[in-house]
């Protein structure tokens, strides 16, 4: 090992995404005469500089030999990385309007990628991607291999399309489940170095996406925000807004690079949207759950308390939508089955006082992964649940983030949790509603049978403690079991059962409330075999 190595080690540890502008000094080491060139060839600031080479050994003949060779990067050119993205989104599913999907072009993929690797260390860097129809994430990890990538989304088609791709890359990718309007999930708070988001293009869709990029953002001094945005030459009052929130936030414009994004549709921006570069500064919410919004029982006559939810231009949650009435033989079956004890309501639609969803998950994941959780903040009664007609995808996660006795839920029947999935812990039943059918009403009831096997019981274990990891859980279960059997197992062998390191990334990393359903299902197959191994 060189004597550089380990300063070269700690410089990249200290300077994390802006290592990449320490490289420009390390590269014109072996020709620069003194600091005032380092200072042309890097853009750094002198004092910068001096600090660099301080930490480099005062005994050499020169400043690096060497060292400027090993601190160059080569990137694919951008056409042979337009042409694997190209095939990449050959397989995505169609966009959905009502997320207001327009895919980039396979060109524009390629150039984030270049561009972002160019600027900012990406290796050894965790990236983050908020929503990736465009696959950036995919892109990214072709020039940056050794970048930990994670990607939240709220369609489960595109989760599976882009670790699906990641695997077949060799990349190890953590693909989580997220309506962001509800949380970020809790396991990728104040984790990522990079965030990426091409979000929603109106006032309340950048807010939310913002938010959430800070809060999971890894506050390091050197962490940054990338974001699209576009708007018509006639509405520039819509740039103006963005600029006001990004103060509000406080975000610093680092870079603006006009026309950056293409895109397969979007005419009414030209087909084009700006790069946003940001860094937070002082006073931003880096690495914090956003606090809940104060607890609050909305009415139907009073639409503004839900519109927070609003958040896109088209579909149920478009910002000009108005609120959607829960129908009333919905109501009434729903209102029946909780039984005649009292009963909490959930959601929006309702004519009676009822909680914000939003306050309602964002308050039962705060509750559920606190170090001593205390009582459930929610004890009132019955907790009948709509997510209905754009939180559908929530209901399962609701079910597995609060792990009730019983519950009431009505959901899009398109999003109709599958019962397999929680049937070593739930009954799930559906209740006649009248002529319809959507949305539906199920009852989910926590039951009492013996498990049928050993993995029963693990994933029993697993859906009953939704604030753990589930790595963690497992063990525990694993631990139980061994205990009971009266052949105790430490904590280790525990973990070498699982094998965690052979886990998809998700399984690894995230509660079940924050998995995409592909690999929920295939959570029990991966515990059959941890309680088989010899």
């Amino acid at each position: 090992m060189s004597d550089l190595d380990d300063p070269v080690l700690r410089l990249r540890t200290e300077w994390g995404l802006d290592f990449a502008r320490v490289r420009r000094v390390l590269a014109a080491l072996d020709g620069a005469v003194d600091v005032s060139e380092l200072v042309a060839a890097s853009g750094l600031p002198r004092r910068d500089v001096e600090s660099i080479l301080a930490e480099l050994p005062p005994d050499k003949p020169s400043w690096g030999a060497g060292v400027g060779e090993r601190a160059q990067q080569t990137l694919p050119a951008e056409t042979t990385l337009a042409a694997r993205m190209a095939e990449l989104a050959a397989g995505l599913p169609p966009s959905r309007w009502r997320f207001d999907h327009v895919p980039a072009t396979p060109g524009t993929m390629a150039r984030r990628a270049r561009y972002l690797a160019s600027e900012y260390e990406l290796g050894g860097a965790s990236v983050l991607c908020l929503g990736d129809h465009d696959l950036t994430s995919l892109a990214i990890g072709s020039v940056s291999p050794e970048a930990e990538l994670a990607v939240l989304d709220i369609d489960e088609r595109v989760l599976d399309h882009v670790a699906s791709s990641a695997d077949g890359l060799g990349l190890p990718l953590t693909a989580a489940w997220s309506d962001l309007r509800l949380a970020l999930p809790p396991s990728l708070i104040g984790t990522a170095d990079l965030v990426f988001t091409d979000p929603p293009y109106t006032t309340e869709g950048m807010r939310l996406f913002l938010v959430r990029a800070l809060e999971a953002l890894r506050p390091t001094g050197h962490e940054r925000v990338a974001f699209c945005f576009g708007t018509g030459e006639r509405h520039l009052v819509k740039a103006l807004e963005v600029q006001s929130l990004l103060g509000d936030l406080r975000l610093a414009l680092e870079a603006m690079l006009p026309g950056f994004n293409h895109y397969e549709g979007a005419e009414a921006i030209g087909s084009r949207s700006d790069l946003y570069i940001c860094r937070p500064t002082k006073g931003a919410k880096v690495g914090e759950a956003a606090a809940s919004t104060r607890l609050t029982r909305s009415r139907r006559s009073n639409p503004a308390k839900v519109s927070t939810s609003r958040i896109y231009t088209r579909g149920p949650a478009a910002e000009e939508a108005s609120a959607s009435a829960i129908p009333e033989s919905v109501r009434a079956a729903a209102l029946a089955i909780a039984g005649e004890g009292p009963a909490f309501l959930v959601g929006d639609g309702w004519d009676e006082a009822a909680v914000r969803l939003p306050d309602f998950f964002q308050r039962a994941a705060t509750w559920a992964t606190a170090a001593r959780p205390g009582p459930f903040p929610f004890s009132d009664g019955t907790p009948i649940i709509n997510t209905y007609p754009d939180h559908g995808g929530a209901a399962l996660r609701t079910l597995l983030l609060t792990a009730p006795e019983r519950a009431v839920l009505i959901v899009p029947r398109r999003d109709l949790p599958d019962p397999d999935l929680v049937s070593a812990a739930y009954d799930i039943t559906a209740v006649p509603t009248g002529p319809g059918g959507d949305p539906a009403v199920i009852t989910v009831a926590r039951h009492v049978r013996p498990p049928s096997d050993h993995r029963e019981v693990i994933l029993r274990h697993i859906l009953l403690h939704p604030g753990a990891k589930i790595v963690n859980a497992w063990r525990d279960a694993l631990l139980a079991l061994a205990r009971d059997a009266g052949q105790p197992m430490t904590k280790n062998e525990g973990r070498a059962r699982i094998a965690a390191e052979t886990l998809p990334p998700s399984l690894r990393r995230l509660r079940t409330w924050e998995l995409p359903l592909s690999a929920l299902r295939i959570l029990a197959t991966e515990i059959a075999r941890s309680v088989t191994v010899s």
